[in-house]
Order: C-alpha cells, then sequence, then structure tokens
C-alpha cells in the first residue's frame, strides 16, 4: 500500500511539474518584432506658420513603409495625416493642416533620391532619411 500511495503522489508530482513548466513561450509576437530607427525630415511652406521638423528620429518594425514611419511621427507628436485613398495607390494630401491644392503638394524623398511609388508601398531600412517637402507644380504661363 505504501508502494501505491508514493507512485500515485510521484505521478501527481510529474503532472504538476509538466503543467507548470512546459508550457510554451510566445517569442513570435508582434512585440518582438525587430525595429528599426530612420530620420524624417518634413519642410512645410513659410506662407503656412507650421514650424518645420528637422531630423527627428523614428523607431519603427522593421519592413515599414514611408507612410508608416509619417504615421509614427503623427502618432509620437499629436500631428494629422489625411490620405486620398480613392485610388489603387494613396497618397498624403495633409499633413498637420497642410492641405495639397490644385498646384501644390506633398512629395517625398528617400536618401535624396526622388521615389516614385506611393509611400505605402516603400519599405524604408534602417538609417534611411524621409524627406517631405510641399512642392509647387504649376508651370509659368508666357501668354
Amino acid at each position: 500500500m505504501k508502494k501505491l500511495l508514493i507512485m500515485i503522489l510521484t505521478l501527481i508530482m510529474a503532472v504538476a511539474m509538466v503543467s507548470c513548466g512546459g508550457g510554451s513561450s510566445d517569442s513570435g509576437s508582434a512585440d518582438d518584432a525587430a525595429t528599426i530607427s530612420v530620420t524624417i525630415d518634413i519642410d512645410f511652406p513659410d506662407e503656412s506658420g507650421v514650424a518645420d521638423v528637422d531630423d527627428l528620429s523614428i523607431d519603427v518594425a522593421d519592413g515599414s513603409s514611408v507612410l508608416d514611419v509619417l504615421n509614427a511621427y503623427a502618432d509620437a507628436n499629436e500631428g494629422e495625416i489625411i490620405m486620398d485613398e480613392s485610388s489603387s495607390t494613396p497618397y498624403v494630401t495633409s499633413i498637420n493642416g497642410v492641405a495639397q491644392t490644385d498646384t501644390a503638394g506633398w512629395v517625398y524623398e528617400v536618401n535624396d533620391e526622388m521615389v516614385m511609388e506611393s509611400a505605402g508601398d516603400y519599405t524604408v531600412a534602417a538609417g534611411d532619411k524621409i524627406d517631405w517637402s510641399f512642392e509647387s507644380w504649376a508651370e509659368s504661363s508666357d501668354d
């Protein structure tokens, strides 16, 4: 009887140890995703009265887009980003209240090179520098 009692207690302890220590970890969660650091500049038109953003370091998840970086800036600084999502390639129409017009709008460069794809499609890399500027595309007329 004593041997049976010892075997039952041993079995109970073994089951308890397995259930306490054998759990799986959640190492693949989004919180564990690698982050990278990029720099953002935003040049607002002088007449807007909005202060420029110069060399601001932003940490984002690896694999983030230029748009993700801009949204991370806005989230951290109470900014506002407005997008036109009516086409297959959404684009930024307003940053902190400075909105596109018929003759001007927001464009961006990465590492001093003009990028000709949607900010949501361009993936940034660690150390990239993103420059947003409000550019005029009005042509002068020779009437």
